[in-house]
């Protein structure tokens, strides 16, 4: 994350997207049309944070947002077609920064090291959210029954 943000620092990756929503907009591009509580579920951050970005976005014309058909209370938001090529430019300007970074590298090193990354997120993510999910719902089912034997 330092060496992410010295490259931020270095004019590596401004452009029109706002440095901390960038993330968003990328998931959003990849993702699909989604409601903000399931990014701020999926990137694990508080609502309010996704909240600030997406009004960034948002004001920038990068997404919108529209009522969802199953429930009028919440909003569905899109990538535009602008945001989604200031991401594919943002891309593009990540893969070139990398490539310049490890050139002294082999193929077969990268894609090692990117196999190698792949699964360590996959690992962390699983142990961190999937095994908090689990003690959320542990934690919700005793309160459950304490309350059901209280009755």
């Amino acid at each position: 994350m330092g060496l992410k943000q010295v490259a931020t620092q270095q004019g590596q990756f401004t452009g029109r997207v706002p440095y901390a929503a960038a993330g968003l907009l990328t998931e959003l591009v990849f993702r699909g049309e989604c409601r903000s509580s399931d990014l701020a579920q999926h990137r694990i951050v508080d609502a309010s944070v996704v909240s600030r970005q997406v009004g960034q976005l948002e004001h920038a014309g990068l997404i919108t947002r529209r009522p969802d058909p199953a429930d009028k209370r919440v909003s569905l938001l899109r990538a535009t077609p602008d945001g989604e090529h200031a991401v594919a430019e943002l891309e593009h300007r990540k893969a070139e920064w990398l490539r310049e970074a490890l050139s002294g590298w082999q193929d077969d090193e990268v894609r090692n090291l990117a196999q190698l990354l792949g699964t360590a997120m996959s690992d962390i993510r699983r142990y961190t959210v999937d095994n908090a999910d689990c003690a959320g719902q542990l934690q919700r089912k005793d309160n459950d029954d304490q309350h059901c034997s209280e009755q």
